[in-house]
């Protein structure tokens, strides 16, 4: 391991080998714990720091888990073109409190007090309905609070978000094809700032930002590489390797990435201390 990154093993699959079960996201926060979306055999099931959820949902479509806060998660699916409902706000019995449909072809979730942050692939934003915006904040009951495409004036165009991340207070980060600038969203101000970033970072996957510091997880031609880039700058860092998927954290998070293979769930911290050092 990289002296600038610490690793812990925070989950492992326990099952006996005949019974095939695999993660299929997780998410993790301090004060609340591991949610964790299983499948095992042909079902998805819900593990809330290891005690199971039980859902009553289509479950075979299900895609995403996050905290909402310690007593309520978002569990979600990818979304299709019929507009069912496809992102589920439940409590830890598994009753659902608020149901709608977040759009189509869903790329990536974040959730802040602000509310949840859904980003699509191409396929939501060059077809129909919600998902061509981009970006899209709900709150909880699926009230549409921001829209990239319609609420912001000459904004980088989203063809595929491939990364996003939860920035200071309301605001995010996006890092969106084909251009891949670095864009700060400030959904209650109607604002959005963006960086220009090294060709050598274009197709990151998982995105973290702390300070005046992004990092950026699995660019293009790279074997799971994790980059350290001072924000408008142009030299990036090559600061270790991840395991599996790899996702930024919120900036509240002592660790910076959550990142799970098929049987282990992992958190990465960064050692920068320059990360909030403005002078």
């Amino acid at each position: 391991m990289n002296e600038k990154l610490i690793e812990e093993i925070i989950f492992s699959v326990d099952v006996p080998p005949a019974i095939h079960q695999e993660i299929i996201d997780a998410d993790w926060k301090e004060g609340c714990g591991l949610a964790l979306l299983l499948k095992k055999e042909k079902k998805r099931e819900v593990l809330v720091n290891e005690k199971e959820v039980p859902i009553c949902l289509p479950s075979e479509e299900l895609g995403f888990i996050r905290w909402i806060n310690r007593n309520t998660i978002l569990v979600a699916a990818y979304g299709d073109e019929n507009g069912e409902e496809n992102l589920f706000v439940m409590n830890l019995n598994g009753e659902i409190i608020h149901s709608f449909h977040g759009g189509m072809a869903t790329e990536s979730i974040a959730v802040g007090k602000e509310g949840i942050w859904v980003s699509y692939f191409d396929e939501g934003t060059m077809g129909t309905g919600i998902s061509t915006e981009g970006l899209v904040l709900f709150d909880v009951t699926g009230k549409v609070l921001f829209r990239y495409q319609s609420d912001l004036l000459d904004s980088p165009e989203i063809f595929d978000c491939y990364a996003i991340g939860k920035g200071k207070g309301s605001t995010l980060w996006l890092f969106p094809y084909t251009d891949f600038p670095l864009v700060l969203v400030n959904p209650k101000e109607r604002t959005s700032r963006s960086y220009s970033v090294p060709e050598k970072l274009r197709g990151s996957h998982g995105l973290c930002i702390r300070g005046k510091f992004a990092y950026f997880f699995d660019p293009y031609n790279s074997n799971r590489e994790l980059y350290q880039l001072e924000i408008g700058e142009q030299e990036p860092q090559l600061i270790g390797t991840l395991q599996g998927r790899a996702r930024g954290l919120d900036p509240s998070e002592s660790c910076h990435f959550i990142a799970f293979t098929e049987q282990q769930v992992l958190l990465y911290q960064v050692l920068n201390e320059d990360e909030y050092n403005f002078l």
